[in-house]
């Protein structure tokens, strides 16, 4: 495979980045993963590292040098984050209704092909075809009372972008109520495709500037240019930010980035995480928290 990607986040205007990205390769197959940590609920952050801990994990076990079946891989591995989110608020004792949870987008790309599974309003971008001419976008639909309201009529785009009800999910992972997990078909990918997952803190205030600024550089400086100004329109309150992107080329040589190891050491001819090291993941984000946050009960 023959591809670069680029990524990064920035916290804006907050106290504290809840947002969480990684990504990982075999020789294969490669995972990009985007999660946002709600902020209305008690240690959004932790739902987060949980969301890009467990998918990452199950990719280190299940991509032998390819996965068997994506689809399957990226609905499974999104209901198990839910299902471990779920478990570590009960143990601390959180109450149903401030549970930790994430929004989480996550992409798979294998034989020259993309699929992708998302609950939220976290997006994937896919720009097809813009060194051939006009760009064909698509994007993914936000599991949001706002686009329920778009899709049925009742609110236009345009309104939607400033309802005060836009940051409302009704999907997503950790809670009460089984996330709704919705997986795209296969798409083939063309040489010079762009893949870009972000958070709404990203795509919010960026609108069509994401899809006509992202190839119009190397990503590595078109991502934190486009996070930029991201920044800059959204201004002092800016939520957090971040963005991923991947450029598909022709499979002729591999030319990829290097993975981060910020969020998690990257290669599959590494041990997958342990619950131990899960556990103290957690805690290293449960320590950095600022003094007034308010933590869950142990």
């Amino acid at each position: 495979m023959n591809y670069t990607i680029a990524h990064e986040s920035r916290i804006g205007g907050r106290q504290i980045n809840q947002d969480r990205v990684a990504w990982l390769a075999t020789d294969d197959a490669v995972l990009m993963v985007v999660a946002d940590g709600m902020g209305g609920h008690l240690q959004g952050e932790v739902a987060a590292q949980i969301a890009i801990d467990t998918v990452a994990e199950r990719f280190r076990k299940e991509a032998n040098a390819r996965l068997a079946d994506p689809g399957r891989f990226l609905a499974a591995s999104l209901h198990q984050a839910h299902e471990t989110i779920v478990r570590y608020a009960a143990a601390c004792r959180i109450p149903p209704h401030a549970a930790p949870r994430t929004t989480c987008i996550a992409c798979v790309v294998q034989d020259g092909q993309a699929i992708w599974a998302h609950a939220g309003d976290s997006r994937l971008y896919l720009i097809h075809g813009h060194t051939q001419g006009p760009a064909r976008v698509a994007h993914t639909r936000d599991h949001s009372i706002v686009q329920r309201m778009v899709d049925e009529g009742s609110l236009s785009h345009a309104e939607a972008a400033s309802h005060p009800l836009r940051n409302r999910v009704f999907s997503c992972l950790g809670g009460d109520e089984t996330p709704h997990i919705e997986v795209s078909r296969t798409v083939p990918l063309q040489e010079g495709d762009l893949i870009a997952l972000c958070t709404d803190g990203a795509w919010s205030p960026l609108g069509e500037k994401l899809v006509t600024d992202l190839g119009r550089a190397p990503l590595d400086t078109s991502v934190p240019h486009l996070l930029d100004a991201a920044e800059h329109a959204a201004g002092p309150g800016a939520d957090n930010l971040t963005l991923i992107a991947m450029r598909w080329e022709a499979p002729v040589a591999v030319a990829k980035s290097s993975p981060d190891s910020s969020f998690c050491d990257t290669f599959i001819g590494e041990a997958p995480l342990s619950e131990m090291e899960i556990e103290r993941a957690i805690a290293e984000i449960r320590r950095r928290q600022p003094p007034n946050s308010n933590g869950a009960p142990s």
